[in-house]
C-alpha cells in the first residue's frame, strides 16, 4: 500500500503536476465548515481500461463514461475524508484501484456537484481566467455581459431540473480551455450535458386548443 499526498491549494496541484506520470489525473473534493480543497493526482489507468473496453465503437462516449470515473473516484475521495476524525496529509491509493473506482461508477453512488462546488470550480477554471484576461472584458460591456451569461449556464448545471438550449450546450463545452478538461468541473459538465440530451422532450400543445 502506497500513500497518496492530499493536495489542499491549486498551487500545490500545480507544483505536483509537474512531477507526475504522464496521464495522470487530478481528482478534487471541496470542503464546507470550514472551506477547504482536498486533491490527490492517481494514474489515468482507470480511464485507460475503460477506453480499451468501450473500442472504437464506443468512442462517442468516452467522455461521458470518463466523467463518470471522475465522479466516482471524487465520490472515494469525499466519503473516506469524512469518514476521518482529522483532515488527513495523505491517503492510501488502494482506495483509488481500478476495480474501486469502476465498482463505485457502476454502484450508481458518484457524486453530484452542488451549487456552491461548481461556483467555486468555475471560478478556479482556466477558462474564467482566460475570459476576464482578454482586454475586452475591461474594455467592452458586451463581452462582460457574454461571459456573465456563460458562468450562469455552468453554474445553472447544478439544478437538476435546468432546461437549455442545445445550441447553448454546444456552446458550452466548445469553449471551456483545454486545461480544464482533466478537472472535475469539465468531468461534471459532460455527465450533465449529456443526460440533458438525452432527456426525453415534452409533448408540444397547441395553445390554439384553449
Amino acid at each position: 500500500m502506497t500513500a497518496i499526498r492530499i493536495l489542499t491549494s491549486p498551487a500545490g496541484v500545480t507544483a505536483e503536476l509537474l512531477s507526475a506520470p504522464a496521464n495522470s489525473r487530478v481528482i478534487t473534493s471541496r470542503f464546507r465548515n470550514p472551506s477547504r480543497m482536498a486533491a490527490v493526482i492517481l494514474p489515468n489507468t482507470a480511464w485507460q481500461t475503460m477506453e480499451r473496453s468501450i473500442g472504437t465503437d464506443g468512442a462517442p462516449y468516452a467522455a461521458l463514461l470518463g466523467a463518470v470515473l471522475e465522479t466516482a473516484a471524487k465520490a472515494i475521495l469525499t466519503r473516506r475524508i469524512e469518514n476521518m476524525s482529522l483532515f488527513p496529509t495523505e491517503i492510501d491509493d488502494a482506495i483509488f484501484s481500478d476495480d474501486a473506482i469502476l465498482t463505485e461508477a457502476t454502484s450508481g453512488n458518484s457524486e453530484w456537484m452542488s451549487k456552491e462546488e461548481v461556483t467555486q470550480a468555475w471560478e478556479a477554471s482556466a477558462t474564467r481566467k482566460a475570459f476576464i484576461e482578454n482586454p475586452q472584458y475591461t474594455a467592452n460591456a458586451h463581452y462582460r455581459k457574454a461571459v456573465a451569461n456563460f458562468a450562469d449556464l455552468i453554474i445553472k448545471l447544478a439544478g437538476k431540473t435546468s432546461a437549455y438550449d442545445v445550441a447553448d450546450l454546444d456552446v458550452m463545452q466548445a469553449k471551456m480551455k483545454e486545461e480544464d478538461h482533466d478537472g472535475e468541473l469539465v468531468a461534471f459538465m459532460n455527465r450533465r450535458i449529456e443526460q440533458i440530451r438525452n432527456k426525453p422532450a415534452k409533448p408540444a400543445y397547441s395553445l390554439n386548443l384553449l
